[in-house]
């Protein structure tokens, strides 16, 4: 047996994600497609469009196996913390042999030499670094000027100290041109980031690259290729109700049956859905708990708290809030931890439980009995099915850090009771796991 991990959100599933799953099973031939899946919240800082049920139907009715909540802790973070979660969910997991994500190139070997630098950090990047970052660069571009300084043509000394006892080809540096391609796209940055996760965590788990095909990650036209920011601008048109004529060729059928029928019943939400609760989150916390809340700053804290009287919504106070230091997908993360109330306590609390201290199933496909059953004899910690079985399964500070999985689930629906205007069900308690009988990969 052959098993294959995908991190996604799949906000929501479209062709690209089916032609992975496709790919994966050809150039492999895995037997199964595990999914490490984002619940109700997602890495950009927002609320996902549909939830995480409705999601874990569309990537099992088109090819994936086995769905498994990353905890929301991770879900929402940086893309190291994103990453690195995700691929030690894989590794706990003990019956997955690989992990595939896409990028914008198929260059894995220029990939992972970068991924080499920021996973070692030898002397003269973290010094370039902490140069840029005293001189006011924000941090996605001093990480790359760092790189540039050690990596390019112009500095090779760092990149050979680097990788001094490593193979002769990583000795091979990049042009100013390469590096900026490599690190100019949210798909090759993740693509490092999980690479970088391999290497600190010394993971058995080999990587398959697989070239990003289709339009672009912000994108927002609609095509057989379109991405996921096209459909959600879509369905924002239409309030959550978009033709469905327009997605025909967007997404594949099983999945736009799925979200179909899931619009029927429940609102679509975006980030001012959530206004209400963030807007009394800012005016309960003083500055000095704020500081407290999962990467904020004293600064940002004190810039919050100063102007909480400004509050209208939640895209507009993170588009007030942004500054030239602090791009608007950080700052709606951090709003999103204050919504969750993931605190420095909540992170540290994760990391001394190595990420993931529990493997929660989400869904299923009935054929891929074996697979659940090496789940089951292979993980490293406890397989949640049924969330009421949770207290005896977990350690109390295991069943802590879920605890914060279970609220942004149960703040999720009841927000979307509250945009329906009817009952709608709350408890995460009270879900099923999806059950799909057969799994099958649409051919377009």
């Amino acid at each position: 047996m052959k098993a294959i991990g995908i991190i996604a959100e799949y906000n929501p599933f479209h062709n690209g994600h089916a032609y992975q799953i496709r790919e994966i099973k050809k150039r492999t031939g895995a037997a199964y497609v595990a999914v490490a899946l984002s619940g109700n919240f997602v890495q950009r800082g927002a609320p996902a469009i549909v939830d995480k049920y409705a999601r874990t139907a569309m990537a099992l009715r088109c090819g994936a196996d086995l769905v498994i909540e990353l905890p929301v802790t991770w879900a929402v973070s940086s893309a190291e913390a994103f990453a690195w979660a995700g691929i030690t969910l894989f590794e706990k997991m003990g019956c997955v042999d690989g992990v595939c994500f896409g990028a914008e190139t198929d260059d894995l070997a220029m990939l992972d030499r970068i991924a080499g630098i920021l996973a070692e950090e030898p002397k003269s990047y973290r010094e370039a670094f902490a140069a840029h970052i005293r001189a006011g660069v924000p941090f996605p571009a001093a990480r790359m000027r760092a790189l540039r300084d050690v990596a390019t043509r112009k500095g090779t000394a760092g990149f050979a100290e680097s990788r001094e006892n490593s193979a002769p080809h990583a000795q091979s540096v990049f042009s100013e041109d390469e590096l900026t391609l490599a690190l100019g796209s949210p798909n090759n940055i993740l693509a490092i980031e999980y690479l970088k996760a391999i290497k600190r965590r010394k993971s058995p788990l080999k990587p398959l690259l697989l070239k990003r095909e289709g339009a672009g990650y912000h994108d927002t036209a609609l095509s057989p290729l379109a991405s996921a920011t096209a459909i959600r601008h879509a369905l924002s048109l239409s309030d959550g109700k978009a033709s469905f004529a327009r997605l025909d060729n967007a997404m594949p059928r099983p999945a736009l049956a799925v979200l179909q029928d899931y619009l029927l019943n429940a609102p679509a939400l975006t980030s001012d859905d959530f206004s209400s609760a963030l807007g009394w989150r800012l005016l309960s916390l003083n500055r000095t708990e704020l500081a407290h809340i999962y990467d904020m700053t004293p600064e940002i804290a004190a810039r919050l708290s100063k102007n909480s009287s400004r509050f209208c919504s939640f895209s507009q106070f993170c588009a007030l809030m942004k500054s030239r230091d602090i791009t608007y997908t950080r700052m709606s993360r951090i709003l999103t931890h204050l919504l969750l109330d993931i605190t420095d306590e909540t992170v540290a609390l994760g990391r001394s439980l190595d990420a993931v201290p529990y493997l929660r199933i989400l869904g299923f496909c009935e054929s891929s009995t074996p697979l659940l059953t090496a789940l089951k004899a292979a993980a490293t910690v406890p397989v949640i099915s049924k969330l009421a079985d949770a207290g005896s399964l977990l350690e109390k500070s295991s069943y802590r850090f879920l605890e914060k999985d279970i609220f942004a689930a149960e703040l999720y629906a009841q927000t979307q009771a509250v945009k329906a205007g009817r009952l709608l069900p709350v408890s995460e308690f009270k879900r099923q796991i999806v059950r799909v009988k057969n799994t099958v990969i649409p051919a377009t």
